[in-house]
């Protein structure tokens, strides 16, 4: 008997040129229906195969090299997700206009000053107006940046007040600005301060972390300052990078000056980041003996859980006491109101304190076209007017810890108009 052949092998490349399941038809089968439907269907599935691996390894290739966002920190995933302002939700449900500030104009520092006396980058932290003019305050340099509210390029009334290189071995850590009765009052965020008392180990001090308050009188024909003094804050810290990061002034009963210093972290602290809604301001009066001084703290005040934020970076507040209260990791703003002031414009610090029946209000910051956080680095707020605020923006994070779409909006001055109540 005659063996039946089977079908005859294909050649070796005939599944690698160009064609379609009409080129397959043209092959060479078996007359066998079944033998023919069970080839089809084996091309079938090695083109099927094949296609789906291809898509898997565009896919995984494409997450490796096209996915930023899924690279940034944890923060960051969470400020484009969430409907903080970074969902489109957010902006599509109808209420965008009402709980968004909205650009007036804005400016780079990098374009203020016809001198720039060396400076290459601003990392702005803190603004303030003074009479007709703001003055700001950037943590990596010395000086004092003055400039009008107009925010004209180049102009002649825009200087830099004091030596930006001051001390070139160290950043100014400059967070906070406020002024009083003739005295501007800058801020050092947190500071190492070594104690020969305070011993670890073999005998090596260990430090410990306050604030530092700069008193300076400004010269302003000559661009420098004097310091007045230097005082150091009672309030301790964990480390360097989560001190004060805004401060104003008020007077007390007996018309001495109190500070309210923000803290940057929730509870004060480097350690709760993500227990969001725990602010904190300082309040403290200076105490000088002798030779020495320090701003002792007096009291410490929760700031309203409605500022659900994983950071605060700004405080101001104006003469109605509404306070404003940035985040720039919320890329957020809470309005509010402290009580405790009397008739008289002094306070009771006793009785000083957020109004927690107060209707607090939250605004965001502009967002891109499609929804997603521009304004990554607002640190300085401060009231323009009753319906406008301005704000000065750190330098954006490098090495993929924050978007790119930050970038353009880093190092600059913004003008905001307030949504209608």
């Amino acid at each position: 008997m005659q063996q039946k052949k089977g079908p005859e092998p294909l050649e070796s490349d005939s599944l690698l040129r160009p064609g379609t399941l009409d080129h397959l038809e043209s092959i060479s089968i078996s007359s066998d229906p079944a033998t023919a439907a069970a080839r089809r269907l084996g091309y079938i599935s090695i083109i099927v195969f094949g296609f789906a691996t291809l898509l898997i390894i565009a896919a995984v290739y494409g997450e490796a090299t096209n996915s930023p966002l899924d690279k940034r920190p944890n923060t960051f995933r969470r400020r484009d997700s969430d409907d903080d302002g970074g969902s489109l939700k957010f902006c599509e449900d109808g209420d965008y206009s009402k709980k968004t500030l909205k650009l007036a104009y804005e400016l780079p520092f990098a374009a203020l000053f016809q001198d720039p006396r060396g400076q290459t980058k601003y990392e702005a932290s803190s603004v303030i107006k003074v009479k007709d003019s703001f003055y700001a305050v950037c943590d990596s340099s010395w000086a004092i940046s003055k400039f009008d509210a107009s925010l004209q390029p180049f102009s002649t009334g825009n200087v830099q007040i004091g030596d930006p290189n001051r001390d070139p071995d160290e950043e100014s850590g400059y967070e906070g600005l406020f002024y009083d009765n003739g005295v501007f009052y800058a801020v050092r965020e947190s500071v190492a301060h070594h104690h020969q008392n305070r011993k670890k180990g073999k005998g090596k001090a260990l430090p410990t972390y306050h604030a530092i308050i700069e008193e300076l009188t400004l010269d302003e024909e000559a661009a420098d300052y004097d310091i007045l003094d230097q005082c150091s804050t009672e309030f301790e810290f964990e480390g360097t990078s989560k001190g004060f990061e805004g401060a104003i002034a008020i007077h007390d009963l007996n018309n001495e000056l109190v500070v309210l210093g923000l803290c940057e972290g929730n509870f004060c602290s480097e350690k709760y980041k993500s227990k969001t809604g725990n602010g904190r301001v300082v309040a403290m009066r200076k105490n000088t003996t002798g030779d020495t001084c320090v701003w002792e703290t007096i009291k410490v005040m929760n700031v309203p859980s409605s500022a659900d934020f994983l950071d605060y970076s700004g405080m101001d507040m104006n003469d109605k006491d509404t306070v404003l209260i940035s985040s720039q990791e919320n890329s957020q703003m809470w309005m509010g109101k402290l009580l405790g002031k009397t008739d008289d414009g002094s306070w009771d610090i006793d009785a000083m304190g957020f109004d927690l029946d107060h209707s607090d209000r939250v605004y965001s910051f502009p967002k891109s076209p499609d929804c997603k956080t521009i304004y990554c680095n607002v640190e300085g707020i401060h009231f323009l007017n009753d319906e406008m605020i301005i704000g000065v923006s750190d330098k954006m994070k490098s090495k993929g810890k924050q978007d790119f779409r930050c970038f353009d909006k880093d190092q600059s001055i913004h003008a905001f108009v307030l949504p209608p109540n």
